[in-house]
């Protein structure tokens, strides 16, 4: 394991129902991310909270950061404007803003997965929106076995698409989205109702995000699918590692 680059994973901060009381205040994350990215040659940490002062101390232990999916992001994050955190704002969105501005300025690879994705591109001048309320292609608010169970197709764009993958079927577990590409970044997946379903960064710093899960889509063929997808974060994380 010693030979594994390290990569950090965010996490989840919320009060859920344990044999200690019906809110236990816990920092939370699926265990397939720690399954997936393991099975892509990677070790994991989970990530609790931090601040702008600690978040390049912590980053500078690791070769990757991956913004994990789960609550919406803040509307002050969610505006794409360039304000700093309001007094309500939770400490998931502190701890990521600052893990983001931190990762950017040490060239760290980052990878953001449905609000870590959203977050990445309203971080860099995009927005988040809320879906239409009739989206064929992104139901949402099935029943969980239903939810993890839909998929619809992608379109993988050319150019500097983070992968060979073509015409793949991903799930949808979200009722937003992004608004437009943002700033240093190049559009590499959308759904055929013209949602972004993908990004990577234009610039040298390796950076990119998906809307969907791959982590959760555990089928044989699906799971090689999605590796091979993430495949050029796995490439930055080890190269990363390598220079530094």
């Amino acid at each position: 394991m010693a030979d594994r680059p390290l990569i950090a994973v965010t996490t989840w901060r919320r009060d859920l129902p344990t044999y200690l009381g019906e809110r236990t205040d816990l920092f939370t994350v699926g265990t397939e991310y720690v399954r997936f990215f393991s099975a892509q040659g990677l070790s994991v940490i989970l990530v609790p909270e931090c601040t702008g002062d600690d978040a390049a101390a912590l980053l500078s232990h690791v070769s990757g950061l991956v913004l994990s999916g789960g609550e919406d992001v803040g509307e002050w994050i969610a505006r794409g404007e360039d304000v700093g955190a309001p007094l309500d704002a939770t400490s998931r969105d502190v701890t990521e803003h600052a893990l983001v501005m931190a990762a950017r300025e040490l060239g760290l690879p980052v990878f953001g997965i449905c609000r870590g994705m959203q977050l990445l591109a309203a971080l860099h001048g995009s927005r988040v929106v809320d879906l239409p309320a009739v989206r064929d292609l992104h139901p949402y608010g099935l029943a969980p076995e239903a939810q993890l169970d839909h998929r619809h197709e992608i379109d993988i764009a050319s150019g500097p698409a983070p992968s060979a993958v073509r015409g793949m079927r991903v799930n949808s577990i979200h009722q937003q989205a992004i608004s437009h590409c943002p700033d240093g970044f190049a559009v590499t997946a959308t759904a055929a109702d013209g949602t972004i379903e993908a990004i990577e960064s234009t610039t040298d710093w390796y950076a990119a995000g998906v809307q969907w899960h791959p982590e959760k889509m555990c089928g044989a063929d699906e799971f090689a699918e999605q590796a091979q997808f993430v495949a050029p974060f796995v490439d930055a994380v080890k190269s990363y590692r390598h220079t530094t």
